[in-house]
């Protein structure tokens, strides 16, 4: 089983936009695209490298104080010019 190391949960507006971290890399984007049938409870696999860097500062900032080393270098967060 891949373990879970965190889950950004986040809105626009009335529209969820989760996203959920595993060990391995890969990220569950959780998300309703709109409000109308067939536009909500979407979701799709997607790799780190699939992210934006405001997307990685906020998967980094909900990370438990104990993970935040390990996740900025799944996250490649050391390689791009962020304020973290």
């Amino acid at each position: 089983m891949n373990k879970l190391l965190v889950k950004s949960s986040g809105s626009k507006g009335i529209l969820d936009d989760d996203y959920t971290l595993y060990a391995d890399g890969t990220v569950l984007h959780e998300y309703d695209r709109h409000s109308y049938p067939g536009g909500q409870n979407l979701t799709e696999l997607l790799t780190i490298s699939d992210l934006s860097v405001l997307i990685k500062e906020r998967l980094y900032k909900a990370s438990s104080e104990e993970n935040k080393s390990y996740i900025r270098k799944l996250l490649e967060l050391d390689d791009l010019n962020t304020s973290l």
